[in-house]
C-alpha cells in the first residue's frame, strides 16, 4: 500500500455522483499525497513526529528545504490538508461535496506527486537532504 494507491482511489471516487464518495475522494487525495511526502522524508532520513503534528511538520520541512519542487509540494500539501478538513468536517458546505471540488483536489494531489518525483532526482535530492 502506497500513497499512489490512495491517489488512484481518490480519482475513482471523484467520478461518483454521491456526496460521500466525493468528500472521500478529497480525503484520500490528501492522505495519498501526505504518505508520499512522508516516504520521501523518510527516504532522506528525516524523522517524522508520530503524532498529529506530523501533518504540519511535513509541510514545513518541504517548504524550508530551499528547493523549488519541494517548496511547491509542501505548499500544495498544506492547501490540500485544509481542503481535507473541510471535506471531513464541514458537512454543511455544499461546495465541498461537488465533483468539481473533488477533481480539483485529486489534481492537486497529482501535482504533489509529480513534484515529489522531481525531488527524488539528483541533484535535487541531495540539495534537499543537505538543507534539512
Amino acid at each position: 500500500m502506497t500513497g499512489d494507491d490512495f491517489i488512484i482511489l481518490a480519482g475513482k471516487l471523484a467520478t461518483n455522483a454521491d456526496e460521500a464518495s466525493l468528500r472521500s475522494a478529497v480525503s484520500r487525495a490528501y492522505y495519498g499525497a501526505f504518505h508520499l511526502a512522508l516516504q520521501f522524508l523518510d527516504d532522506i532520513e528525516r524523522p517524522i513526529p508520530q503524532n498529529a503534528n506530523a501533518h504540519v511538520y511535513v509541510v514545513r520541512q518541504l517548504q524550508r528545504s530551499g528547493q523549488s519542487d519541494a517548496y511547491r509540494a509542501g505548499s500544495l500539501l498544506g492547501d490540500l490538508h485544509t481542503e481535507r478538513i473541510k471535506a471531513d468536517y464541514r458537512l454543511n458546505n455544499p461546495r465541498i461535496g461537488t465533483t468539481a471540488f473533488a477533481r480539483l483536489c485529486v489534481e492537486r494531489a497529482s501535482e504533489i506527486q509529480a513534484a515529489l518525483i522531481k525531488c527524488r532526482v539528483e541533484p535535487a535530492r541531495s540539495e534537499i537532504k543537505a538543507r534539512l
